[in-house]
């Protein structure tokens, strides 16, 4: 009856007529796996809306900033059904940002996991309640709201379908704010029709088994891409195990033993990196073998016939390469940024399938992805079932659909600029189409960069470029009304260490010393002579400063804030330019 569900009290009804399910969502707490069956979850989303339904949230903004758990999936569904609105925010956030959000959400009430995050809360407004993830003594918590809701369920036991029956797809069901790359993080207004549009498209382009497949969860619910993701796994039942650290993901990916689960490129390429230092130990044939097979990894058609090397590379190399994902990984999805097309090909290489999506978090956030029938390496696929896309005469890629966002929250002005008066949103992309509909993204119409002679600089892709190594964990490229083009390069710390021990160093001195100014020259010289003469990196900086959320040098979804860093770097960056006007 509900499995063309409009809204997510239509989910609930769906997933409670659906056969029962013991291995459901599993989350650690203290190194021990807690296990949540279907019905837990159910029962519990249950009790959690009553409650705050009788705690009078409704219409109002309710923050979510604990860890991504099967806590977190319990909070964000029962305000959706309760009426109140989700603001999930990232625990990482930059203060600045924290507090911005705060205030400009209007936030009433906070779930939180620590006092840090409270002495921040009221640093906001003392009168905004938090609410402890864990049980914590004189303080509110979840299992309080539980226990709240069972009673409340008992005395009056229609009420929650009364709430259920409330529910319009229109409704406004989250606020989702942006990472903030360029300046001010927005507030994106995203309804219940926005959100289960894309649990649907998703369900046309991607096939699962409620039964056997396995979803493994690293990224951030309070980032809209796996939250998505999240609604779908739910909606078609699937078994969840979410990460208890991001640095523990190599060693549970072998403990828990995946079939999906959705990446960020940056992730893709520590991988990558790991599994060529970890192959290359051994003789000097060995070594050779390693260097060759990952050579053809990176650089053959996946979709070429395999000849006998092919097959001898994947029984002897790649077979193993694979178990650092688990044995049993057949769908990776990739989004948050461009995957470079060689980490593509080496994936699907070594027989790891993997696909390409793209979208933001003005669009819910879906707007193209490649999928299993359709894999085009270098694009990021088809428009999503329900998505119409088309291009602007100066090239931006336009997008209208269901899953387009109501605005931006308490910013008017710049929900008129984002989405015309037709209902097409300015994606703020540069992008191409091809005769068979693939997408690929070229550029940023605001990262388009004009130097002082006047011509346009695509800084995006060289900063991939010169991150392509795995030496620098991020290239900042600079070049706007300048003479010419430079860079900021910052230092990938593991490889810097890996380097001074090879150099019986300290990491300072390896980074000073003329075999690494030699290296880096002559690595910068080799990405010089594929680009044009005024796109060339003419000078560069390496920066061996680590780079942070808390401190404001990389958004929560690890992008880098430019405009904080143009600001701390300015005098290496005046430095690059010294002499020239």
């Amino acid at each position: 009856m509900y499995e063309n569900f409009t809204h997510f009290g239509e989910l609930y009804r769906h997933l409670e007529s659906t056969a029962p399910k013991d291995a459901f969502l599993h989350h650690k707490t203290e190194d021990t796996w807690q296990s949540y069956s279907k019905e837990r979850f159910l029962t519990s989303v249950r009790y959690l809306t009553l409650s705050f339904y009788e705690q009078g949230w409704h219409g109002k903004q309710i923050a979510i900033a604990i860890s991504p758990s099967a806590h977190w999936l319990m909070l964000d569904y029962a305000l959706m059904l309760s009426g109140a609105v989700s603001v999930p925010l990232f625990t990482n956030i930059s203060s600045k940002n924290l507090l911005f959000e705060f205030l400009d959400a209007n936030i009433h009430t906070a779930f939180i996991e620590n006092e840090t995050q409270k002495a921040l809360v009221c640093q906001v407004d003392e009168s905004i309640e938090v609410i402890y993830r864990d049980p914590v003594s004189a303080y509110q918590s979840i299992d309080n709201l539980l226990s709240e809701g069972e009673a409340i369920d008992k005395a009056n036991p229609t009420l929650f379908d009364e709430l259920l029956s409330r529910i319009h797809a229109d409704d406004l069901a989250t606020i989702v704010y942006t990472s903030g790359t360029s300046g001010t993080p927005k507030g994106v207004e995203l309804t219940h029709a926005n959100l289960i549009s894309q649990v649907h498209a998703t369900a046309q382009n991607y096939h699962f088994d409620r039964e056997k497949d396995i979803a493994f969860s690293f990224l951030p619910l309070a980032h809209i891409f796996e939250r998505m993701v999240m609604h779908f796994y739910l909606s078609r039942e699937l078994t969840v195990y979410f990460a208890d650290d991001v640095q523990n993901v190599g060693v549970l990916l072998k403990e828990v033993n995946p079939t999906v689960m959705t990446v960020v490129p940056r992730l893709l390429e520590k991988v990558f990196f790991k599994m060529k230092l970890k192959a290359m130990d051994g003789s000097f044939i060995k070594k050779a073998l390693v260097r060759y097979a990952f050579h053809r990894a990176v650089t053959k058609d996946p979709y070429a016939p395999k000849n006998m090397v092919d097959k001898a590379l994947g029984s002897i190399v790649y077979k193993k390469l694979r178990l650092a994902l688990g044995s049993r990984m057949h769908m990776m999805i990739s989004g948050g940024a461009a995957l470079p097309e060689a980490l593509y090909k080496f994936y699907l290489n070594i027989g790891v399938p993997i696909y390409q999506g793209y979208g933001q978090t003005e669009t819910s956030p879906v707007i193209a992805s490649n999928t299993p029938e359709d894999n085009k390496i270098g694009t990021c696929g088809k428009a999503f079932p329900q998505v119409e896309v088309k291009l602007s005469n100066e090239g931006e890629l336009l997008v209208k659909g269901p899953n387009v966002m109501r605005g931006y929250h308490n910013n008017l002005e710049a929900t008129a600029k984002t989405v015309d008066a037709e209902g097409w949103l300015h994606t703020g992309d540069l992008a191409h189409i091809d005769d068979e509909g693939f997408i690929s993204i070229t550029g940023r119409t605001k990262e388009l960069l004009k130097t002082s002679t006047g011509e346009y600089v695509t800084a995006v892709y060289i900063e991939q470029k010169l991150t392509s190594n795995g030496w620098f964990e991020q290239a900042l490229v600079i070049g706007d009304a300048k003479p010419y083009v430079t860079a900021l390069l910052f230092i990938e710390h593991e490889f810097l260490g890996r380097l001074a021990t090879s150099m019986h160093t300290t990491p300072l001195k390896a980074l000073e010393s003329k075999k690494f100014q030699e290296m880096t020259a002559k690595f910068v010289q080799k990405i010089n002579k594929k680009l044009n003469h005024w796109e060339k990196v003419r000078e560069y900086r390496v920066i061996a400063d680590e780079l942070s959320i808390e401190n404001g040098d990389l958004t929560p979804s690890m992008k880098l804030a430019k405009n904080h860093l143009m600001e701390r770097y300015a005098e290496e960056i005046e430095g690059m330019y010294e002499g020239h006007v």
